[in-house]
This record gives structure tokens, C-alpha cells and sequence, in this order.
């Protein structure tokens, strides 16, 4: 029988300026489902064919982890037409075998003024991008961007059948609606990331370390049958994640 912890994949955030190659072997030596892996200017870069090469020759070691891949979200803007761009990250995301992509709905310039203009470009970029044998996975945001509030982020989606929403606990926190907007998206979404804060800053701690009511959260999402993604800035001791695990009852998703 797999230990709970088999249940979470571990975002490659919670190792930025650690080899690949070392992080993911960490990973699967401490038990855990599977990685995400963040595209991060220095981390991980689309275009950089040797971060690709070091994270697919890691997981060849590792045929049955589950992999997500988090789009490029300081450069890529797809309600302003980045089509290109978000195609070429497609592509990467399937040579690592990912079974999904979270993209954010804006990464530049004001992040609260969206517009008709900016919600029309983005689903249009989400039709080119659906379809292609991966989910496509969009986030909400922290307010006050587009997408902090579920009902926003659902209209986002509506007619896209295979794009669904990724939870990103944190951001809700930080609006003070982490339960409601679980509860709302849970059967919609393909991804959660679980991290926490103490609502003044996204400083992606340990589920425990902040103000997130855990035991709360789990019981929102009770209809999610995605991919759970701890998504902490900084994994110093995965014991110590397995520990947080049980601590706050996310044991009771996986």
C-alpha cells in the first residue's frame, strides 16, 4: 500500500538552484507521485535545450512519476496574442511526457485591467492550445487580477470542455475566499497547488507554516479528482513536507 505522501508531486519552485537532475532523484527517493516543473527565467527556460535535456534524462530514470508542467508566466501574456510562445511551451511540456499546463491569464502590465479585448485573446489562444493530448490547466490569480474570483475563472473556461482550472490556494488566501474558491472549482480543476501564507504576502510556505485553514480546504475539495502540487518556494526537508502532509489532513486527498 503507497504511503500518502505517493499521492503529491513536488513543483520544481521548492528547488530553484538545486541540479534538476539531484531535486527530481530526491523526490522519488522520498516516495512522493511525481514533479512539476516551473518555467522560471534561470531555473527552468523553454528555450534553453540543456534544462530540458537534464529534467528528460531524470525522468527517464523515473518512468511511472506523474508530471505537470507550469507554463512560463513572467514572459508570456496570452490575452495579448503570445500564440507562439505558448505553443512552443506545449511542445516542451509533452517531451517531458507532462499530463497537464497551468497558465496564468496575465503576467504583464496591469494585472487587474482586463478588458473585453483581453478575455476574448485569451480564449482564443486557449483554442489553439486545447486538444493537443494535454490538459491545459488556468489559474486564479490573487486579487486584483482577473481570475481571483472563481465566478470569473469559470466564464474564463466555459465551452472548454478539456481546460479546466488549477487552484492555487495561496492566491485565494491572500483574497480571503481559499475555501470558497476550492469548493467552487474543485470538480472543475485539473491541478491544486497547495502552499500557504499569513494573507499579506505570496510567500508560498509549507501548508502549516501559514493561516490557511487546511482541515477546511480538504473538506472543499472533496469532488477534486486532479493532480495535487505542493508548490512551497522553499523544500528544505521533504520529511518534514511528509510531516505537514499528515499534520493538516491533506493526507486525506491523495
Amino acid at each position: 500500500m503507497n504511503e500518502p505522501w505517493a499521492g503529491f508531486l513536488i513543483s520544481s519552485a521548492g528547488w530553484q538552484g538545486v541540479p534538476h537532475s539531484q531535486a527530481i532523484a530526491g523526490v522519488r527517493e522520498a516516495g512522493f507521485g511525481g514533479v512539476e516543473i516551473l518555467c522560471k527565467p534561470g531555473h527552468f527556460e523553454c528555450a534553453n535545450e540543456d534544462h530540458i535535456r537534464e529534467v528528460e534524462s531524470a525522468l527517464d530514470d523515473w518512468p511511472d512519476a506523474v508530471v505537470t508542467f507550469h507554463a512560463p508566466f513572467w514572459d508570456l501574456d496570452l490575452a495579448s496574442g503570445d500564440s507562439d510562445y505558448a505553443l512552443q511551451a506545449l511542445e516542451v511540456g509533452a517531451r517531458l511526457k507532462a499530463e497537464t499546463m497551468t497558465v496564468h491569464t496575465r503576467s504583464v502590465g496591469e494585472m487587474g485591467n482586463w478588458g473585453e479585448d483581453s478575455f476574448t485573446a485569451f480564449r482564443r489562444n486557449l483554442t489553439l492550445l486545447a486538444g493537443r493530448n494535454m490538459g491545459i490547466a488556468v489559474e486564479n490569480l490573487p486579487p486584483p487580477c482577473f481570475t481571483s474570483r472563481e465566478d470569473d475563472l469559470l466564464c474564463l473556461l466555459d465551452g472548454f470542455p478539456d481546460v479546466g482550472a488549477c487552484i492555487d490556494t495561496g492566491h485565494a488566501h491572500l483574497g480571503g475566499r481559499t475555501v470558497e474558491v476550492a469548493q467552487a472549482l474543485a470538480e472543475r480543476a485539473f491541478i491544486a497547488h497547495l502552499h500557504d501564507n499569513t494573507m499579506n504576502d505570496d510567500k508560498h510556505l509549507m501548508p502549516g507554516q501559514g493561516t490557511i485553514p487546511w482541515g477546511e480546504v480538504a473538506a472543499a475539495l472533496k469532488g477534486f479528482r486532479g493532480r495535487l502540487v505542493i508548490e512551497t518556494v522553499r523544500i528544505e526537508s521533504l520529511d518534514e513536507l511528509k510531516k505537514a502532509i499528515m499534520e493538516t489532513g491533506l493526507w486525506k486527498l491523495a
